[in-house]
């Protein structure tokens, strides 16, 4: 049976039960059965939390073992707060959505709505920092700061929050800060010790405060890690950006510790 023989076969099945069943079901049915996300964010009537699933599995592909695909993630999710505005996450991956497109705008008024629906979600303020790092406009850098601070105060274990807050300060050409923060990341991070971003940053900052001996241990630290990274160790750090092209940022982070080291050595 041809494809268009298959997708009209479903079409038919569809109108027959929906007779019998009512739209949040039929939803269901669509998407568990079928996996035609379009169909079943068109038929979900009142079941948020189906929709939240759908933009899941669309756009958190790597760990949750979907597919990527930001445009229907994106009308999963609408439909969720469309739904229930106040609905946990809903608003943050909308806002997720936008940065990875570029729209920082959009993606500023979705954190926002996050922020005010759900105080508690201070796991917002990471993203709004990586907005406002992103954005750059005047006063941004300061803003990205003061979430970024917020946020590892609230989450002192996890190294992006301090990896971000490094790259925000080195921005601002605030190298001291910048190696102060590193040093409780290292203090605060059981695996710190093994990861190449926190080493990378921190050799940034002590190249600039012409700590050159100190840069290039720090720079070498980092290319041994990086070089033990697999791409799936990558993506798994960069959830919500597109799998396929992964393997250039990849490849990037790579040659910017080769390049950070050949310039910390140059100047021994």
């Amino acid at each position: 049976m041809k494809r268009w023989q298959n997708f009209l076969l479903v079409i038919i099945v569809v109108v027959f039960i929906s007779v019998y069943t009512s739209r949040d079901s039929l939803a269901l049915l669509v998407w568990q059965e079928y996996h035609l996300p379009q169909m079943a964010v068109l038929l979900d009537g009142n079941n948020a939390e189906l929709a939240m699933s759908m933009g899941g599995y669309y756009f958190n592909s790597v760990n949750g073992g979907g597919e990527y695909n930001v445009e229907v993630a994106e009308k999963a999710y609408e439909k969720a707060v469309s739904i229930n505005p106040g609905i946990l996450w809903g608003h943050y991956q909308l806002a997720r959505i936008h940065f990875v497109k570029g729209d920082f705008a959009g993606a500023l008024e979705e954190i926002n709505k996050e922020l005010e629906a759900n105080p508690e979600n201070l796991r917002s303020l990471y993203i709004r920092g990586l907005i406002y790092g992103y954005r750059n406009e005047v006063g941004d850098l300061e803003k990205a700061e003061a979430d970024f601070r917020r946020f590892t105060e609230w989450a002192p274990s996890e190294w992006a929050g301090y990896n971000d807050l490094a790259w925000v300060l080195l921005k601002e050409g605030k190298y001291a800060d910048t190696e102060i923060e590193l040093k409780r990341a290292f203090e605060n991070i059981s695996e710190g010790n093994m990861n190449p971003w926190l080493w990378n940053a921190r050799g940034v900052a002590e190249l600039n405060l012409r700590k050159y001996s100190r840069a290039t241990n720090s720079f070498k630290r980092a290319k041994e890690l990086a070089e033990k990274l697999t791409l799936e160790d990558w993506r798994r750090s960069y959830p919500g950006n597109n799998p396929a092209t992964s393997g250039e940022g990849f490849s990037a982070f790579r040659r910017a510790i080769d390049e950070n080291l050949r310039r910390a050595e140059s100047k021994r």
